[in-house]
């Protein structure tokens, strides 16, 4: 397993994905206190929020951009041993497929930075869809399309032989699953 980006520390960025509503920015944030670590939030919810759902592919491009310079921000600052992140560029080009923004094939830019997803984590935690699903008129689709979302995002972490977690349970349960792995890992 590679050893993800390191921190002048030797922070490790360890990110959570999985489908809208499944808690990765409260498991990220969650972690990130109880810890005194940094945690990065989902950029690409600011800019969808800002254009109203109406992105193209070169907003992607920036969502993937923008997210990678708070992840190495975070790094910079980081001086505990993780940095929990909420999503990376893989999610931010599954989705812009999915709702049919961005083009197949993708801007170059935004498959380079979802190809070193692969790399660029010490470890991909998939946040399951198992807790109640959160309606959020105008941001977010429905229940249905979080169950389609997950199963994409299984699909492609495998499809891109990248090791996974899946985390199930409450908040705390998800937390101790992720202490326990990472606490396995090779240094």
């Amino acid at each position: 397993m590679e050893a993800g980006m390191e921190g002048q520390y030797g922070s490790k960025l360890v990110v959570f994905v999985g489908a809208e509503s499944t808690g990765k920015s409260t498991l990220a944030l969650y972690l990130a206190r109880q810890s005194g670590a940094e945690s990065v939030p989902e950029i690409g919810r600011f800019i969808w929020e800002d254009k109203r759902g109406q992105l193209d592919a070169a907003d992607y491009v920036e969502i993937a951009e923008r997210h990678r310079d708070a992840e190495d921000t975070a790094l910079a600052q980081a001086q505990g041993p993780y940095v929990f992140v909420d999503t990376n560029a893989l999610t931010t080009l599954l989705l812009g497929r999915c709702f049919g923004q961005v083009p197949d094939p993708a801007p170059p830019a935004l498959l380079r930075y979802a190809i070193d997803c692969r790399t660029r984590y010490l470890h991909h935690f998939v946040c399951a869809d198992d807790i109640p699903y959160e309606e959020e008129p105008g941001v977010r689709e429905h229940a249905g399309w979080r169950t389609r979302i997950q199963k994409l995002v299984l699909e492609d972490l495998d499809a891109r032989r990248i090791p996974f977690t899946v985390l199930t349970g409450t908040v705390e349960q998800r937390a101790a699953r992720v202490m326990q792995v990472l606490g396995a890992l090779p240094a």
